[in-house]
């Protein structure tokens, strides 16, 4: 159409407005949501692959929430204030959304993207496209029979250096779509947007707060920044900085806001965090200093006789919370050496539960499942497959890793685990870098507990050994060890830690602690059990095993004391006001070992109905 008397002129490039976002517009009109903090350097970069004479379309590749758009945003609030070269200037950036392509109405989805790129090409050097997500593109606009798609479409303009663009997508999404079209790959440099550090993600948050406490009339505390950067890395792994955090902040900003004292502080954080996932505010506002508080009596209370090891990981974990580990590595590595059943496993529970404020905050890999060639790809994944050991930790930073029985991994699961205890990363199958720095990692093994067992019976347990002697046994420990594993990775480890054999008063301790556990969940059932020190040395004596610790006496209490009380249990009928008392009876005298060898005694339970008296 053209000018008519009226003085409307045609516009010069309809679909890029109908269907694409005026950024620098936006950013005009309000600078200040377009500021970019922390991230100059990948801007800079995005710049000078603009300004290429080859290869000058930047594909920006991250995960999702680093920051992709936001560099885009940055990027076009510094062309409008003329902060980039003269080759950018004046340039006004557009995004596409390519759903809004959908629809039939003004022609298919083909047909509408071809006319974006011809407008694109006859306006080079005045806009600048943005396309989000840009692995939509393959397949897209393709229909049954017609292998036409948007990808294929974009190939010869930008082959031909006819438009520019910048393109985003994740990493997994540019493995499994754009790599694997070699031509559209070739017509793009490839920038890698990582993750901000916590500093970082400080900085960025510190920057953007004056909008948040303008939009929300509110005022936000430093504290409450830091706060939302840690407290969203610990508790929120499976999402990336800095927009987790930013998504923190905001709603403890709205929280703060309908309330009288309009104040952002650590509370309004941990409030947020607590209704996304339960969490008490007192459990997550708790201080580091006062979560490691008696470390050794809060172990002891879960692993029975092994003082010793106990006290050597508390050490560990005091050294790796004050900061003085290499933080080029994971907090801590150790290697538990005993025989099986001593509480190896359970001790890194219980270092998880105290570290990490949660048992279930361990990564276990049970090596025997990896005792093959080619089972490393497995922890590490393909660029088809995730990795169990990469993804665990990529969604878990902080967190036990624990790899047990050790010695059954195949030498290539072995080779990895250097990898862990030298730089504390690991390259997954897609390339990407998953830190263990945050991850405390502890390997078990039962090599030498044959040694352990004849140093037991001849010098007594490691805790009565001099430091010489100790330092001895441990030489000789490491021998055992340079059997199955190469030097490099022996000498790697920072603290090997001998387990006690366990004796039967420890039997008897862990006795006690089951027993107690089993009286928890009983009192749920309405009911309880009594017993005496008898019904102890029953299952100490039973329940002792040289080679198997303290496995055994699991075993023995499931089959002679909670098999028989369930047996009972599903008989009675529950009465309000009212629990059912089990009193445990040990019939019979134990063997004097001199004439008598077998253990001819047996358990009786009584049952009574008792009365729960209400305190006033």
């Amino acid at each position: 159409m053209s000018d008519n008397n009226l003085g409307y002129q045609e516009p010069k490039t309809p679909y890029l407005d109908q269907y694409t976002e005026n950024i620098s517009q936006k950013a005009k009109g309000r600078p200040e949501d377009f500021e970019v903090f922390g991230r100059e350097e990948e801007i800079e970069k995005v710049v000078i692959s603009l300004l290429r004479k080859t290869k000058n379309s930047p594909l920006l590749i991250g995960e999702a929430g680093v920051g992709k758009t936001a560099i885009v945003e940055g990027l076009a609030l510094r062309i409008i204030r003329n902060q980039v070269p003269e080759g950018l200037k004046g340039l006004t950036v557009r995004s596409l959304e390519l759903s809004t392509l959908s629809s039939n109405v003004g022609g298919n989805f083909i047909e509408k993207f071809k006319h974006i790129l011809e407008e694109l090409i006859e306006t080079k050097g005045e806009n600048l496209l943005f396309i989000d997500e840009i692995h939509t593109l393959m397949g897209a606009g393709s229909t049954d029979g017609n292998a036409l798609d948007a990808g294929n479409v974009l190939k010869p303009a930008l082959a031909r250096g006819e438009i520019q663009m910048i393109g985003a997508t994740t990493i997994d999404e540019y493995h499994e779509t754009i790599e694997n079209d070699r031509a559209l790959q070739r017509r793009f440099q490839n920038i890698q947007i990582d993750e901000p550090t916590i500093p970082q993600a400080n900085q960025i948050l510190k920057g953007v707060t004056p909008t948040f406490e303008k939009y929300h009339h509110v005022k936000v505390k430093p504290s409450a920044i830091r706060q939302a950067v840690q407290l969203s890395v610990r508790y929120i792994p499976d999402y990336f900085l800095p927009d987790k955090a930013l998504d923190l902040l905001d709603e403890a900003c709205t929280i703060a806001s309908t309330q009288s004292s309009k104040v952002v502080t650590q509370r309004e954080i941990a409030e947020v965090l607590k209704r996304r996932t339960g969490i008490p505010v007192t459990t997550i506002l708790k201080d580091e200093s006062e979560r490691l508080t008696d470390i050794e009596a809060r172990l002891k209370k879960r692993v029975k006789g092994q003082d010793f090891a106990i006290k050597t990981v508390a050490d560990v974990i005091m050294i790796a919370k004050a900061g003085l580990q290499d933080e080029s590595k994971p907090l801590s590595t150790m290697l538990f050496l005993g025989t099986t059943g001593v509480g190896k496993t359970e001790l890194a529970k219980g270092t998880a539960e105290v570290v990490f404020d949660d048992e279930n905050a361990m990564i276990r890999i049970d090596m025997s499942e990896y005792s093959q060639p080619g089972s490393s790809l497995k922890l590490i994944g393909t660029r088809k497959t995730k990795g169990m050991l990469t993804e665990a930790v990529k969604h878990r930073p902080y967190s036990i890793v624990l790899f047990d029985e050790l010695e059954k991994g195949d030498r290539e699961v072995h080779d990895l685990l250097l990898q862990i205890l030298d730089d504390g990363r690991l390259t997954d199958g897609t390339g990407r870098v998953v830190s263990f720095k945050n991850t405390i990692v502890i390997m078990t093994t039962n090599i030498g507990a044959e040694r352990i067992r004849n140093n037991a019976e001849l010098k007594g347990d490691v805790d009565k050994l001099s430091t010489r002697e100790y330092q001895q046994f441990i030489s000789a420990m490491d021998l055992e060890l340079l059997n199955e594993f190469r030097p490099e990775f022996i000498n790697r480890i920072e603290y090997k830690i001998i387990f006690k054999m366990l004796d039967k008063p420890v039997i008897k301790q862990i006795a006690l602690k089951n027993l107690e556990i089993l009286n928890q969940r009983m009192l749920k059932q309405g009911a309880y059990i009594v017993f005496d020190k008898k019904l102890l040395d029953y299952l100490a004596d039973n329940g002792t095993d040289v080679n198997n610790g303290a496995r055994p006496l699991a075993r023995l209490i499931n089959r002679k004391v909670l098999a028989p009380i369930a047996r009972r249990m599903v008989k009675l009928n529950r009465k309000k006001g009212y629990l059912h008392e089990f009193k445990i009876i040990v019939k019979g005298n134990a063997p004097n070992g001199i004439d008598e060898l077998i253990d001819k005694r047996s358990l009786d339970f009584q049952v009574t109905l008792k009365q729960i008296k209400i305190k006033k």
